[in-house]
């Protein structure tokens, strides 16, 4: 208790000592003809680095050290006032009178005049730039969120933000506050992010942009010069600003420069229409503002930063309302070329958090730190919204596709509907608590199974129950499945369990099993037969040959401490033998006869394997960019007992590089598989491997698009895969500038691959079979062109084949990034 008592001592004392060591001004800055606010006009403390901006009303509150104190204000266009404040006791408005320029028309006949102001502007930037290495500032930010008809959200930050030239910026958040309906954790609001529209490059959602004193602006931009006006008796040049190059994402708008000084002293800028989202974003808009002064000194220093957008989201059959953002944010109280505490770049986070401070009370907040003031429009919501007001129904989509989706928490509702009814009556007994109980668990166990159903001409209905279960704090996992194959008519059945026993970690696993099953009689590492079912089961060649496998395994897996990749280590005891049937049965109907399912080498594999495998996304086929690499090594011994002696080598790589475009939010870029294998030995047919076919016209990458149904297998094989995603760039350059923004995207692919099959397999395969299974003999390749994105869902695939010259068209899923 006493510590509480002490803390609520130390905050009062702290909030007073502040309170009476600083004097707090406020005001309005309007005009003095028509007393319209002047929003975001400048206040400085004269002869410092401190000042703020004034709110939408043109109101303003600035805390000062000592009185008497000197204001001055400004606003671009009006004669800057000074008043010197004797108390705080009353407002202090500021009267602004317009400045009058009075020019000669200026006729342009050679270079536009912007040209040369811009060049002295980039000149002495590159000046003052070299000699600032580092700054601290304060600074407050306040974000709202608006949906069509009124603010949904507010919420505010004070932070103190620092930049290094050599390390970047980092900012540290002092206070937040926030409207009822938002927590704490989810408010953003800050400085570190935000642009300063006087650096070369600006990261702008995800796009890299050339900003407008970038040394080779002149090169991007065209800048005319198109008005003047005036501050301080000096002539203020007005530039509109727009991209020379119509493919590249640059900024439009206005800037204004100050004569004499050739400083960039204000901006009005948006993203041109380059900067477009694919779906489900169906509209961006936003405009950035940013005032920029040197406070008397030698370097322009951001005094604000204002930013004001729209954002449309939806897919057919849902449409999000619209999402409306503001931010006003305001620096203030410049330190330059100090030391910068290391402590701020020992880790990679923008943001850390005060915890000292974090927590203090709304008072706090209040009471110590210069913030923009509150309008009217935005006091109103602080006072209206509560924690009933949540985002989720303030951007409720519309259309058909709401009714399957369940916007609300129902099971919240139901949980306080019961503990209200509980609450009014004491009716419950143990005995329906019991019975309550078992109903829980019963519910909790069913959550553990799941069905396993799948179709093949050698199975033909396969169904099953898979269960899975947690112990011992999620460390020990247990597996165990049962199912049959109605086609050969037999039981399949297994179980494993998986441990994971160091503490404090899950990367170390050990885990054993057995299995007695269908499985695969070549390997494919794009598809797995559960994929498949629906190719036989429509009337089309089944994918896989197949055999019967029995066996136990013992595995490990490792991945080494601040390291992506994964070692797995097995070794396996299996029972190989063959299935003779097959079925021809569809849905449809067909009269297509499925090919036999072929023999294979019966025998006894003991083997161990070893595989490294590290990155993510090849599962998604094609849909979006990966990186991932997996390298296995298999080795057979007769000497533990296996009836063959072989090593196999496999390799499966994804790789994506960028190409061009690189400042656009998706650059253009290449991706890559390359998947091959190989042998030394005697390697039974039911190890060999695959070139992957398309399944029928579904052409997904890491797929031949020209190979339909049935996969090319060898012993030995390798295939190399290759697409260049040009996104909308090509179509933009013919004039259809929408195309980015629906997202359309024109690929150009290729491939190659071989496979190869040694004479011992050839000599089985003709014993057994009487033919040889499908090999593309010479060297296969092919080429094609896609155009992806169509509604956001689908890509349509064109390819050729350049050895067995031939047209082969085909679907897939969009590839989205």
């Amino acid at each position: 208790m006493w510590k509480k008592i002490s803390g609520l001592i130390f905050i009062a004392l702290f909030i007073n000592i502040e309170v009476q060591s600083q004097e707090l001004i406020t005001g309005r800055v309007v005009d003095a003809n028509s007393a319209e606010p002047l929003p975001a006009a400048h206040i400085i403390i004269k002869g410092t680095y401190k000042g703020t901006i004034a709110n939408e009303d043109g109101e303003f509150s600035l805390k000062v050290d000592e009185l008497p104190a000197t204001l001055i204000a400004r606003f671009l266009g009006y004669e800057s006032k000074e008043i010197v404040v004797m108390s705080a006791d009353e407002p202090v408005d500021f009267l602004m009178e317009e400045a009058f320029l009075e020019m000669e028309e200026i006729i342009v006949t050679g270079e536009d005049p912007a040209i040369s102001i811009m060049r002295e502007v980039i000149r002495r930037k590159a000046i003052w730039r070299e000699n600032l290495t580092t700054y601290q500032v304060d600074a407050y930010s306040r974000q709202q969120l608006l949906n069509d008809t009124s603010i949904v959200s507010i919420s505010e930050s004070v932070s103190q933000a620092f930049w290094d030239r050599e390390r970047g910026s980092r900012e540290v958040l002092k206070s937040r506050r926030q409207t009822a309906n938002i927590e704490g954790s989810n408010n953003f609001a800050g400085v570190s992010y935000l642009p300063n529209f006087y650096d070369d490059n600006l990261d702008i959602v995800e796009f890299d942009l050339r900003g407008v004193t970038h040394p080779d602006a002149l090169k991007y931009y065209n800048f005319e010069l198109v008005d003047f006006s005036k501050i301080d008796e000096k002539v203020i040049f007005e530039i509109e600003v727009t991209p020379r190059r119509k493919l590249q994402p640059l900024f439009e708008g206005t800037i204004y420069v100050m004569d004499e000084e050739y400083a960039m002293i204000s901006v009005r800028l948006k993203p041109n229409s380059v900067v477009v989202f694919p779906a489900p974003v169906q509209e961006f808009n936003m405009y950035y503002e940013q005032q920029f002064s040197n406070f008397g000194g030698d370097f322009w220093l951001p005094v604000d930063f204002r930013m004001e957008g729209l954002v449309e989201v939806g897919v057919p059959g849902l449409r999000f309302p619209p999402i409306g953002f503001k931010q006003v944010s305001k620096l203030n109280n410049y330190e330059v070329n100090i030391p910068l505490p290391d402590s701020l770049y020992e880790d990679y986070d923008w943001i850390t958090i005060d915890s000292t401070t974090i927590d203090k009370s709304d008072s706090i907040f209040v009471a110590t730190v210069d913030v923009v003031p509150l309008s009217n429009v935005e006091e109103r919501a602080y006072g209206s919204l509560d924690s009933t007001a949540t985002l989720e129904k303030a951007f409720k989509p519309k259309g058909f596709l709401v009714r399957f989706i369940d916007w609300e928490d129902e099971d919240n509702d139901n949980e306080a509907s019961s503990n209200t009814s509980s609450s009014g009556t004491n009716t419950s007994s143990s005995g329906s608590s019991r019975t309550s109980n078992r109903n829980s668990l019963l519910r909790d166990e069913f959550r553990n199974f799941g069905i396993d159903v799948r179709y093949n001409r050698v199975d033909a209905v396969y169904a099953g129950l898979n269960h899975e279960r947690r112990y011992a704090d999620r460390r020990i996992r247990s597996r165990a499945n049962i199912g049959y194959s109605t086609g050969y008519e037999s039981l399949n059945h297994g179980a494993n369990i998986s441990w994971w026993p160091l503490p404090n970690t899950w990367r170390f696993s050990v885990s054993a099993g057995y299995s007695f099953t269908t499985d695969t009689r070549y390997n494919s590492d794009l598809f797995k037969k559960g994929l498949l079912s629906t190719m036989p089961l429509l009337g089309y060649e089944d994918y896989f040959d197949y055999y019967r496998n029995e066996g136990v395994f013992i595995a490990a897996s490792f991945r080494p401490l601040r390291r992506s990749e994964t070692f797995k280590f097995r070794y396996r005891l299996e029972e190989h033998s063959s299935i003779n049937f097959k079925t021809s049965y569809d849905v449809l109907g067909s009269s297509f006869i499925q090919r036999p399912n072929p023999f294979i080498q019966e025998g006894t594999l003991s083997s161990f394997e070893i595989k490294m495998e590290s990155g993510e996304g090849k599962e998604a086929l094609g849909i979006i960019g990966a990186d991932n690499i997996e390298i296995t090594v298999e080795q057979s011994l007769t000497a533990l007992g296996s009836d063959w002696n072989f090593t196999k080598f496999g390799i499966d790589v994804y790789r994506r590089y960028t190409t061009f475009y690189k400042r656009r939010f998706i650059p253009n870029a290449v991706d890559i598989r390359l998947n091959a294998g190989t042998f030394i030995g005697d390697l039974p047919v039911q190890k060999n491997g695959v070139m992957d076919a398309s399944l029928g016209y579904f052409t997904p990458f890491g797929a031949f698009k020209s190979r339909r149904y049935v996969p090319y297998e060898g012993a030995s094989y390798f295939s190399l895969h290759a697409e260049h995603n040009f996104r909308s760039v090509p179509l933009e350059a013919l004039g259809w500038r929408n195309a980015a923004k629906l997202g359309l995207s024109i690929i150009t692919f290729g491939g190659i691959g071989k496979t190869w099959i040694p004479k011992e397999q050839e000599e089985f395969f003709i014993s057994s079979m009487g033919y040889l299974p499908p090999s593309p003999g010479n060297l296969y390749s092919e080429v094609g062109v896609s155009l992806s994105n169509i509604f956001s869902l689908i890509r349509v695939d064109l390819a050729y084949r350049i050895d067995e010259p031939g047209f082969y068209p085909g679907i897939a899923l969009s590839r989205m990034f």
